[in-house]
């Protein structure tokens, strides 16, 4: 995995800012990056830097902002609650490169591009092998918002799975925020749990009816 920037980060800097995303969790990971940070970009990959410090875009050695995480398979996926001053929600996923390299990319919990990440691991997860190496690949959508979307591809093939895929639509269309989340935490849940060897089951939605969940 080629990654260009025109700095690095201080190890310090690098270790609070993982164990702050991670949820206070001691990491070796080398880099962290986060997804679409700057909007008048074309970049997609940007790298951490550190507190009031601007993220960095990520760069091929010819200019062009990095689309492709190559070749890298999964070694940890989490979910991090009340992260930063907007007690944000993200989705932590830790990626080891063809040289042992390890990087944390980390997204909102329900953006496109998280959404995206989970169906294509789940696809991976279904085929009976979540350690395969694949490509992620990121782009800007079209839209006002330019959100990111993403793909898990095996020999240039994207990775889906219509289950997931199909739950995910229909809560993004019924406006069911919390249903969302909630459909992204079980899924990264069966993920992490598919690579530590935890109890692994399907992912179970569950709706809220004047306050008290039930299975859905």
């Amino acid at each position: 995995m080629t990654i260009v920037s025109t700095s690095s980060l201080s190890a310090p800097t690098t270790s609070d800012l993982v164990a702050e995303f991670a949820g206070g969790a001691a990491s070796d990971v080398a880099m962290m990056i986060g997804i679409g940070l700057v909007k008048d970009t074309d970049a997609v990959f940007f790298q951490y830097q550190g507190e009031g410090v601007e993220p960095l875009a990520l760069l091929q050695n010819s200019g062009r902002p990095l689309t492709s995480l190559k070749n890298v398979t999964l070694s940890g996926i989490s979910v991090a609650d009340d992260i930063g001053e907007f007690n944000a929600t993200k989705l932590n996923v830790i990626l080891q490169s063809s040289k042992g390299v390890s990087v944390m990319v980390t997204s909102g919990l329900t953006t496109i591009w998280s959404q995206c990440v989970l169906n294509g691991l789940m696809s991976l997860f279904n085929g009976g092998d979540l350690t395969c190496p694949f490509n992620l690949d990121t782009w800007k959508g079209t839209s006002k918002m330019k959100p990111c979307f993403a793909a898990v591809k095996v020999n240039n093939v994207a990775m889906k799975d219509n289950e997931l895929y199909q739950l995910l639509a229909d809560a993004r269309s019924d406006g069911n925020k919390q249903m969302l989340e909630q459909i992204c935490r079980n899924a990264a849940t069966q993920l992490s749990n598919g690579l530590t060897g935890g109890p692994v089951d399907e992912v179970v939605v569950e709706t809220v009816q004047n306050g008290v969940v039930a299975d859905f």
